[in-house]
């Protein structure tokens, strides 16, 4: 099984989570807000939790999770973010492609058919939407928009609300729908209240 589409898949995201492990940890030698800190910290934690259960799996199938290397690719373009606001932006957008991502194999009839799979999916899928939630949050008491297009703002433009379901596309397959993780035909997770004091602006 170890030449599977799944076993592909789920290697290639155990790859992703451990070479952002390695780029959280970097960014916590950087200077940033104690919310910020304590974030990376709790990112840190929630991949870790994740990476357990991911590696177990693949061991089951044979795959030698020791022999992993980072992606880097995905180090450089983390380490290129120079200042506070573009590492969030980098950290949110990561974990919006991850949430999408597992939406999209829960979709995927051979990444379902197994029972413990897909409870794996839907286990790894809530871990990354929960953090997307809470980067969200952070970023929005620290007021750091989470989409920018090209250059930083210096004024304050008339913003209309994100449309959080367009952006990046999952890494391995294109979007086939948006299930929830309980099969709905029209899923929306909850979205984390906006903070009393934000800017209207924004």
């Amino acid at each position: 099984m170890t030449d599977s589409i799944v076993v592909i898949r789920l290697t290639r995201n155990l790859r992703y989570k451990l070479t952002y492990v390695k780029i959280f940890e970097t960014y916590l030698e950087a200077e940033f807000e104690q919310e910020a800190i304590e974030l990376l910290k709790e990112l840190i934690q929630a991949q870790q939790s994740a990476i357990a259960p991911l590696s177990r799996y693949l061991r089951h199938q044979d795959v030698n999770v020791q022999d992993l290397e980072l992606d880097e690719k995905l180090m450089s373009h983390a380490l290129s973010r120079d200042n506070v606001k573009s590492k969030l932006r980098f950290i949110h957008d990561g974990l919006k492609r991850a949430t999408s991502w597992y939406k999209t194999q829960l979709l995927d009839r051979q990444m379902t058919a197994e029972p413990e799979l897909r409870g794996l999916l839907l286990e790894l899928g809530e871990i990354d939407a929960a953090k997307l939630w809470r980067t969200e949050a952070i970023m929005s008491m620290l007021r750091i928009p989470t989409e920018v297009k090209e250059k930083e703002w210096d004024e304050e433009p008339v913003r209309p609300e994100p449309e959080y379901d367009k952006g990046w596309r999952p890494r391995l397959v294109e979007d086939a729908g948006r299930p929830s993780w309980t099969g709905s035909q029209h899923p929306q997770w909850p979205r984390p209240r906006r903070s009393p004091d934000k800017d209207s602006k924004e």
